[in-house]
């Protein structure tokens, strides 16, 4: 035991040597020992502690032992300090009447017998320890009434709360006996079924039960003995004669009595109806899609997926989709084009039409079209995404034939002026050919100079000729398996416009080429984007036939072509004097068979498959037109910064 736990044991004399030995003889007791060789060393060690016996020399200077003991207990009026005094065996009566007075409760005379010594001392503890004893047990008495006389007071007011809370309760409240029968109600029990307390305490549940729920109802009142609770939802009749679902829990308080809450949960019910309802059309819309689509949250997993969905990817159950992030079904490259997606649909609610690989189950890919829409609560917070994904394989496949069925109608229609391009070095070869024949026939011997000079200009005639037949081929044939480079815009330009000019210089059409020069590289195919050039040309050139066909003076048709920087972009505009297009046109001229010309002049497949080739190069086409001054088209290309 710790020492501040012991008694404490105070022992006084004013000789060191029986100090000495008092404190040999206690060493075998269990206590706290405190030694003092006068009366105020003694006040003062024990000033403020509880002392379980004081072993006190009666003679000794400047205080005596019965001073000593009146003054320490003046200090404890409540808990008087047992006292044994040390004296000579000759002491007298008045002597000892005078310690008893002060506080001694026994005497021991001089020289004394260790073993009274000691058992007189354990005595005196024993009663210190028994005194402890009771005094805890009092004080723990006093707690345990006390704190009975507070759970008795909270049990009152807890039932008087509880009286309370059942009583204004908004939901109904209620007792019944082992039948079923209404022992006790509260107000709203009353509000809810209509009837009032005291109709209902003459009722069972039973008689308010509808008949589609009777059986369940006392199925589940019977069944509290084994179960002792249960919960569901019933059908009750209303005293205004209506029908109303009640949500209603019943536990078992005794043998024969029941506690049942209810809850009037008609709303609920007619509002689940409305969301089964809801759930199917929904359902029934998700999967009558032709395109597949794709529920996902703010996380990017998939939280729903349409049966065409799940075609796409090749599952056979929503299972292998749902829970999964949309991610996993991206290609690594494709995943920064959907973060760009989600991002401006997070901004603008929408995003529409982007192209993006998905991979299958089987780990194949295929092309698709994104869009993606942002789905928001009431409130307007955002909760999901939908996205919409359509198979555009196919679709790619056909654009690949009208694109390359466009740029053989374009060498249908270019082919009097590719004829031309050629018979130009032809007649130039021919008549080089003749030169060179008639000197022959005039001298026995060509001079080496002069024969070399005639012989290249063949030559270079010869290379014109291939180099035209090289270009009209390379452009003419697919393009499917062309490795995307960087191309020299003005290159590309002027490629189209030579295999037109000579048409162009015939129909008398003056063109006006003005490139700016070191124009920065555009990744891409150079033919693709001479068909775009070629398609806008063929354009320009039927609007300004037209436009002559109308014109009773003479009209002077011209085409411009300008190419430039513009704010990291490269524009190239094409413009035109001739009839232009109406407001109404502009809107639907890029659509695939629109056209505006006369039947047989166009199948209106130019400008749609133009501007599938521009958006496959992240550009875009603008333009501006009226029927005085004619049409401008403006090609934009952007600059992709080095990586």
């Amino acid at each position: 035991m710790p020492m501040k736990h012991l008694p404490n044991l105070l022992i006084v004399d004013d000789s060191e040597e029986n100090l000495l030995f008092l404190e040999t003889v206690v060493r075998e007791i269990n206590v706290n020992v405190i030694q003092a060789l006068s009366g105020s060393e003694a006040l003062n060690k024990t000033k403020g502690l509880e002392l379980a016996l004081a072993i006190v020399d009666v003679w000794m200077p400047e205080m005596n032992g019965y001073d000593l003991a009146v003054k320490m207990n003046e200090e404890r009026p409540e808990v008087k300090v047992p006292i044994i005094f040390l004296t000579a065996s000759n002491v007298n009566e008045m002597q000892v009447f005078k310690g008893y007075g002060s506080g001694a409760v026994d005497y021991i005379f001089k020289p004394f017998d260790q073993v009274i010594l000691l058992s007189k001392i354990n005595v005196f503890l024993d009663l210190f320890n028994q005194k402890h004893k009771v005094v805890k047990s009092v004080a723990l008495l006093k707690k345990y009434a006390d704190e009975l006389t507070r759970v008795n007071a909270a049990l009152k007011k807890s039932e008087e709360k509880y009286r309370s809370y059942i009583d204004y309760a908004p939901d109904g409240v209620f007792v019944a006996d082992e039948k079923g029968r209404y022992v006790e109600v509260n107000e709203a029990a009353g509000r809810i079924t209509g009837y009032s307390k005291d109709e209902l305490l003459k009722m069972s549940i039973s008689d308010i039960l509808a008949e589609e729920s009777l059986e369940e109802g006392m199925t589940n009142i019977r069944k509290m003995d084994n179960e002792g609770s249960s919960k569901s939802d019933l059908l009750f009749k209303h005293k205004n004669g209506t029908k109303r679902w009640w949500t209603v829990d019943e536990v078992k308080l005794t043998e024969s009595r029941i506690l049942g809450f209810t809850k009037d949960i008609t709303e609920r019910k007619i509002a689940e109806q409305a969301l089964k309802l809801s759930e199917e059309k929904y359902r029934t819309m998700l999967n009558a899609s032709p395109d597949g689509i794709f529920i996902i949250d703010l996380k990017g997993l998939i939280t729903d997926v349409s049966v065409i969905g799940l075609e796409l990817y090749g599952a056979d159950k929503s299972d292998e989709m749902v829970g999964k992030h949309f991610f996993q079904f991206v290609p690594p490259e494709e995943k920064k084009t959907i973060m760009s997606v989600i991002e401006k649909t997070m901004n603008e609610g929408i995003a529409q039409n982007v192209e993006i690989k998905i991979k299958r189950k089987n780990q194949s890919y295929f092309l698709c079209e994104t869009s993606a829409t942002l789905i928001q609560d009431a409130d307007g917070t955002p909760f999901s995404f939908m996205i919409i994904v359509r198979d555009i394989s196919q679709r790619k496949k056909m654009e690949k034939k009208q694109i390359h069925a466009d740029r053989m109608a374009s060498l249908g229609e270019m082919a009097s002026g590719i004829a031309h391009e050629i018979n130009q070095p032809l007649n130039t070869i021919s008549m080089v050919m003749d030169n060179i024949l008639f000197e022959a026939s005039k001298r026995e011997h060509i001079e080496k100079e002069y024969l070399k000079k005639k012989t290249d200009k063949i030559f270079d005639n010869i290379t014109r000729i291939r180099n035209i037949i090289d270009h009209v081929r390379a452009f003419s044939r697919s393009q499917d398996d062309y490795i995307l480079t960087g191309f020299d815009i003005n290159n590309s330009v002027k490629d189209a416009v030579t295999m037109v000019s000579e048409q162009f210089k015939h129909l008398a059409i003056n063109m006006n080429l003005q490139l700016q020069e070191n124009l920065p590289m555009i990744p891409g195919n150079t033919f693709k984007f001479e068909q775009v050039i070629l398609n806008l040309l063929s354009n320009a050139k039927d609007a300004l036939l037209e436009k002559k066909s109308k014109q009773l003076t003479n009209f002077n048709m011209f085409v411009t072509i300008r190419s430039f920087l513009e704010n990291k972009r490269i524009i190239i505009e094409m413009s035109d004097n001739g009839t232009g297009i109406s407001e109404e046109d502009i809107e639907y001229i890029m659509l695939p068979f629109y056209t505006t010309k006369d039947a047989g002049m166009g199948t209106g497949l130019g400008l749609s498959i133009s501007y599938q080739i521009l958006k496959e190069m992240n550009g875009s086409i603008e333009i501006a037109s009226n029927s005085f001054h004619g049409t401008t088209f403006k090609v934009i290309l952007p600059i992709q910064n080095k990586q």
